[in-house]
Formats: structure tokens, C-alpha cells, sequence
């Protein structure tokens, strides 16, 4: 049957268009317009109480017009006043379709009240919970509230629901995770511990950032304490970071794996194929039992409607349709429509500028989807990866390479940060210095949907070793396009929480976490496996040279199995064009050029990836100028592998009719074979004199690492 519903919640018009729904199936409607239909007030600063008396402070945008409203929530510690004020469209937008839409501080943040000195601490989380229970309570609130978010907001998401506020109703995370540990942004699946990131992004530039002063036209009479409590007690997360090399209950507090059933509320995911979330968002949609949706798209860590690569499309609209569900009772269609809706990417020539990937949209019924099956390709001798099993003998069963750790230079970045450019290049010439197998040219179009596996056998001379591996599809013409890639340090191969030294010279069998993908292999293009032992800058140098082997042949069955799926049955789905969003703030740029560049040094055998950005934004309501700068020089050598480093230094500075405050934290781990040396300096001056100065000198031993 078909039907048109228009409906009218106060001022706010909700177009419906053309859904067909058939017994037992999904179908797949045009987009369903959730038009803006109210003016909006923006109170700033709204002090919010929680259990132990410490009060939060969040902003709030009202939908001006009769009745009552659903709240929905974005919890996170990036300054909503100040640094973070741009954000503030995306709540305009909720607030214009019928939302209370509120932007809320963490406690010892921007305004709120309170020290911080991790992230997502279990205070902070019973503080989300006391927040959806107080917008419940106020006299506009219809008693029903969501949580949404990207990254940080979006982990808050899930972890506050996950203690369940009886008010909580959905949740809409962006690019979140599910496991702390695996699938964030210290370590990685395989037990690695990250390099470029935590010092040359987000880690340092929250030192920064949280030694800025509140502003005073919202702090008001607490201004003053609040920076002093703050310059005296937060700590940097680092400290926390380098402390805690394995998986336990330290890295458990705030993961949601494995007992997925703690989140009992409809929840939306939204994730992208080159974000560092994509594994954590496939599996966490397999795990939850409740109402659920998925919609992957191409995008990296920025929001669908903004990102580069696209397509891009306004998520928000979606968004919208799922809360007004929940939210409000009303029918959206949205859960209706397929569960699982993903972008499947085609084999392209490698650019990290690109604009848009080609491919298309395909919907599904669930995960995995009806009909998949799995292809296994083995590791065989001269390189090639073949349908049958090796059956090289003894003398030829094993390929062997020398450990180089700046391999990994055309490999994407694991996330963004602030770097503008970071999907991956041709792997042409990490392939030139990696153990290289490739198949036969496909005979078909093959369709890739979930997560490859690569199981292995290999040895190493040295008693740390990682083992990373790339799966990309070569064209005719020659390019190696990155389909997925996944490491594992050797010394994990048992357990996350107690490692093993390897024994120099035994083989083990190793299973390679990969990243999913959703990828269509062209007929006439060949699948390439390339192995190595490095990822720069993406994960830190495993210490010690090494020479490596694989073995394939007889007992050792390495090989690669490809999660094949048929082409989809349902109608693919449809989606808005990336929304106007009001202009809340002006940006432009900062006083340097950007820069991202790699410097390769012949004489010590080395290489540096360097990174540059700055900006400036001019605050609405005359409250000044937030000046940024960030930059890190990250660095690694083939000839001394235990001999690597990061120094990042991030600059915020606020220019105001009053003077200049200015921040600068400067962070640098420099590792040597046994321990990693971290190092994190804060100073801030105001009219260019001294003002505040702290630092931070810890060492901690490498474990197995």
C-alpha cells in the first residue's frame, strides 16, 4: 500500500513523501523533508545541578511556539562558548524543526564547574545521567530526551545510556566507539600503541584548551575561580594514556563492549568508511539488540554534510527523523525503511584530495546481508595470492623482509584531527618495501561488504614485532587503491591484557584485525596483499630491528577470506543535499600557511611527517577572537627503530577589547628500546607577560610495545 501523510506539530511541517510498504519487506522511500518551522531562542550558560552539587553549564536552544518539547542532547568538553561556539548551526537546525537542542559542557570545561583531568570518567557519565533527568523535569519538556554527538559527544552518548536514565529515549552517535581500547585513538585492534594523535592532535591540543579561561560575560562572579581551580588541578590525559599499554578495567570504564545489552534505547549509528571508527560503528550495529539503524557512508571524521571525501548529505535530516520517532511519536517513516544503508565504494584512482569516491548507496535487511558468503585467496609462492593452497615444499614455504619502520607513509592517517587530507595514496611505494602477493585479474564484479580477514603465519628475529597488512585493489593501469588495512603486535597474539614476548624464530599463527569496508572490485582488477612491519606515522615503531618471515605451504595455511556479498535487492536509498546552516561565527584563516609534508632524510636514514594549521573566529555577541595554531613534527628511522619521537605544539589564544590570553602547550613523547619519555609544558601569558607556567615530566616502560 502507498500513503502520503502530511502532518503539523505546532508551527513545524513535516512532508512525508511516497512511502510503499509491503508485507514482510523494506522499502525504501524518497527523502523524507523534516522542514524548519519555528523561530528559535539560544539561552547561553544555563546552570544545570548534579549529584554531588557541582553545577554544568549548557546552552540551550528553544523552539519559540505553544506545547511541549522533546530535549536532545550533545555532551562533550570542547568549549561551546568559545572554541566550539561554530558548532552551535547544527542546534539551530534541531531547534528550528521542533528540538530543544542542548549544547552541554563536561565538567571542568568551558563554563561548567568542577577539574578535569581525563576523559570519560565515571563521574562524568552519572553527570550526563543527572542532566536527561533534569531536562525531563523543566515545565517545556514533553519528558522525552535523546543524546547525539560526533566523537567525544557521541562516545557520551552511548556510555550515559548505558546506565540507562529512565528519561532517555534514542541515541544518535557519529564516529564513536564501542571499546575504548581497540577502537580509539591510544591504541589500535592489534595492541598497538598510536604515534601521530594523541600528542600531535588531540591529546595536546586539550592541554591546551583546557587551560583556557571561561568567558567572563557568561561565568560572571565565578570567572575568576573557575580558571584558577582549573590552572591548578586539570591534568593533561596523556599522563593517563601512556600509563595503561594493555586492555583492563581502566580502559573497560566507558566501552560498551562486550555487554551490549546495557544500551536498551533505540540508537542510530553513523559512521564512514575512512573515519577511525568505522570497525567500533559496524560492530556495535551487529551487537544491539534494540531498534537499531546504520547508515555508512564514504566520509572521513567530519560530519556528512561537510565532509571531504562525499558525497555529502544532510545527515541532520535523518537525524531529525529518528528523534521525531522516539521523540515525539510521530511517524517519519525512518523505521520503516532498511536497517543497514551503506555507501559501496568503487575502485578509483588514489588521491587524498579527492573530492567525491565514486559508488553508490545500497540498503540492506541486516548484517550480514542475505546471501553472503566468504572467498579465500591463499598466500602462494612468487607472490601471488591463489584460489588453491600452496604446495611449495619445505625449501621454498616462507618469504622473509627486513623490519623498515617508516613503511607506512601512503597509508592514510587513522583520523583526522585537525589534518585536512588524510585518506591514503597510491600504496605503490609502500608495497615497493613490503611482502607483496596479488592475484589474477577478477573475472567479475565482486561486491565487498564487512570485514576481511587475514590470517597468517609468521616469525620474527626480534621478541616485539607488529605485523601490518593492506589489502588494495590494483587496476589495469597499475594503481593500488587501499581497500582496508589492519596490524597486530605479535606479542598480542593471545591477549590484549597479557602480552608474550615472541620467541625469536617460532611461528605463530596470526590473525590480523582488519578494518570492514564496503567496496566493489571491478572485473579486470587484481586484489593485492602487501605485509610489513610499520605504519608511520600512524603507530609507534616496534623497538628492535628485525628480520621477519612469512610462511605459507604445507601446515601454514596463510591466507586472505573476503566477505562477498550480492548485489542488494532493495531499492537503494535516497538522500538530502548538505543543508545552509545558519552562520553563527566568522572564520578565516590563520596568520601561517597550512602545511602537510613529509621530509626524508638520506643522511640519517629517517623520515618526519610535518603538519601546520591556524585559523581565527570571530565570536558572535562581541566577545572576541579565538586565534588557534597546531602543528607536530612526527619522527621515525630504519636504522634505529627504537629511536622515535612526536613534539606537538598547540597554540589558543583569545583577543579581546581587554587584551590577549594566550595559551601554548607543547607535549613530546621521545621513545627509546625501554620506555617512552612524555614530556608536557603549559604556558600562558596575557598582553605577552608571563601569567601562568606548569609541566609535566613522566617516564614509563615499554610493555612489549
Amino acid at each position: 500500500m502507498s500513503c502520503n501523510l502530511v502532518r503539523k506539530l505546532g508551527a513545524a511541517a513535516v512532508l512525508v513523501q511516497a512511502l510503499s510498504v509491503g508485507v514482510g519487506e523494506h522499502l525504501q522511500a524518497k527523502p523524507v523533508v523534516m522542514k524548519a518551522g519555528y523561530t528559535v531562542r539560544n539561552d547561553r550558560a544555563v546552570m544545570i545541578p548534579v549529584r554531588d552539587g557541582k553545577r554544568l553549564s549548557a546552552d540551550l536552544f528553544f523552539p519559540e511556539g505553544q506545547g511541549k518539547f522533546p530535549a536532545i542532547v550533545m555532551y562533550h568538553p570542547y568549549r561551546k562558548d568559545d572554541v566550539g561556539r561554530g558548532g552551535a548551526a547544527d542546534h539551530y537546525y534541531f531547534a528550528e524543526r521542533g528540538f530543544v537542542a542542548v549544547r552541554l559542557d563536561a565538567r571542568g570545561t568551558g563554563t561548567s564547574e568542577g577539574v578535569n583531568t581525563d576523559e570519560y570518567r565515571l563521574q562524568e557519565q552519572l553527570d550526563g545521567y543527572d542532566v536527561v533527568e533534569w531536562l525531563a523535569r523543566q515545565p517545556w519538556s514533553n519528558g522525552n530526551v535523546g543524546m547525539w554527538g560526533t566523537s567525544y559527544s557521541g562516545f557520551t552518548s552511548l556510555q550515559v545510556a548505558s546506565h540507562r536514565p529512565p528519561h532517555l529515549k534514542a541515541v544518535v552517535p557519529l564516529y564513536a566507539t564501542d571499546d575504548r581500547y581497540t577502537d580509539d585513538c591510544h591504541y589500535d585492534r592489534g595492541g598497538n600503541m598510536r604515534m601521530y594523535y594523541d600528542v600531535g592532535t588531540y591529546g595536546g591540543w586539550m592541554v591546551a584548551m583546557n587551560a583556557l579561561p571561561p568567558l567572563p560575560e557568561l561565568a560572571g562572579e565565578r570567572w575568576a575561580d573557575l580558571w584558577k581551580e582549573r590552572l591548578e588541578n586539570n591534568s593533561p590525559y596523556l599522563l593517563e594514556w601512556i600509563k595503561h599499554q594493555v586492555d583492563g578495567p581502566y580502559w573497560q570504564n566507558g566501552s560498551l563492549r562486550p555487554d551490549y545489552g546495557r544500551v536498551q534505547v533505540p540508537v542510530f549509528l553513523i559512521g564512514g568508511w575512512h573515519d577511525g571508527y568505522t570497525n567500533a560503528m559496524l560492530r556495535t550495529f551487529v551487537n544491539l539488540k534494540g531498534p537499531k539503524k546504520l547508515l555508512m557512508g564514504p566520509w572521513v571524521h567530519t560530519q556528512p554534510n561537510s565532509s571531504t571525501p562525499g558525497p555529502r548529505i544532510d545527515w541532520m535530516n535523518e537525524a531529525t527523523r529518528f528523534f521525531a520517532h522516539w521523540l515525539r511519536n510521530e511517524d517519519t517513516g525512518i523505521m520503516r525503511e532498511p536497517p543497514l544503508q551503506v555507501y559501496m565504494q568503487e575502485t578509483h584512482k588514489p588521491d587524498r584530495r579527492i573530492e567525491n569516491l565514486p559508488g553508490f548507496w545500497r540498503a540492506d535487511a541486516g548484517f550480514p546481508a542475505a546471501g553472503a558468503s566468504e572467498s579465500v585467496l591463499y598466500l602462494s609462492e612468487d607472490g601471488r595470492l591463489a584460489q588453491t593452497r600452496s604446495n611449495a615444499g619445505p625449501e621454498r614455504s616462507f618469504d622473509e623482509y627486513e623490519y623498515k619502520p617508516t613503511v607506512g607513509l601512503n597509508n592514510a592517517y587513522w583520523s583526522a584531527g585537525s589534518i585536512r587530507f588524510y585518506l591514503a595514496d597510491d600504496q605503490r611505494q609502500d608495497e615497493a618495501r613490503s611482502l607483496v602477493y596479488t592475484s589474477p585479474p577478477f573475472q567479475e564484479e565482486t561486491h565487498l561488504l564487512g570485514w576481511p580477514q587475514v590470517v597468517v603465519h609468521g616469525s620474527s628475529s626480534a621478541k616485539v614485532a607488529a605485523f601490518v597488512a593492506k589489502l588494495a585493489a590494483v587496476s589495469p593501469d597499475g594503481h593500488s587503491t587501499l581497500i582496508s588495512d589492519g596490524a597486530l603486535n605479535g606479542t598480542r597474539r593471545k591477549s590484549l591484557t597479557n602480552p608474550e614476548p615472541m620467541a625469536p624464530g617460532e611461528v605463530y599463527e596470526l590473525k590480523i584485525p582488519m578494518a570492514p569496508t564496503g567496496w566493489i572490485i571491478r572485473r579486470g582488477d587484481r586484489l593485492r596483499l602487501a605485509i610489513s612491519s610499520g605504519d608511520f606515522p600512524n603507530l609507534w615503531p616496534t623497538p628492535y630491528a628485525a628480520k621477519n618471515r612469512i610462511y605459507r605451504g604445507g601446515s601454514f595455511v596463510s591466507r586472505v577470506v573476503l566477505p562477498v556479498v550480492r548485489k542488494s535487492e532493495l531499492p537503494a536509498p535516497e538522500f538530502l543535499p548538505p543543508p545552509a546552516l545558519r552562520r553563527i561565527v566568522s572564520s578565516g584563516a590563520g596568520a601561517l600557511e597550512p602545511l602537510q609534508q613529509v621530509i626524508l632524510d638520506q643522511l640519517k636514514n629517517s623520515a618526519t611527517v610535518v603538519f601546520r594549521s591556524s585559523g581565527s573566529t570571530t565570536l558572535d555577541q562581541n566577545m572576541g577572537t579565538v586565534v588557534s595554531h597546531s602543528e607536530f613534527h612526527c619522527s621515525a628511522s630504519d636504522d634505529n627503530p627504537g629511536q622515535a619521537s612526536i613534539v606537538g605544539t598547540h597554540k589558543l589564544a583569545f583577543r579581546r577589547e581587554d587584551g590577549v590570553v594566550e595559551v601554548t602547550a607543547e607535549s613530546s613523547i621521545r621513545a627509546t628500546e625501554t620506555a617512552f619519555h612524555l614530556t608536557v609544558n603549559i604556558y600562558v601569558t596575557r598582553n605577552g607577560h608571563a601569567f601562568f607556567q606548569k609541566q609535566w615530566l613522566h617516564t614509563e616502560p615499554r610493555r612489549l610495545l
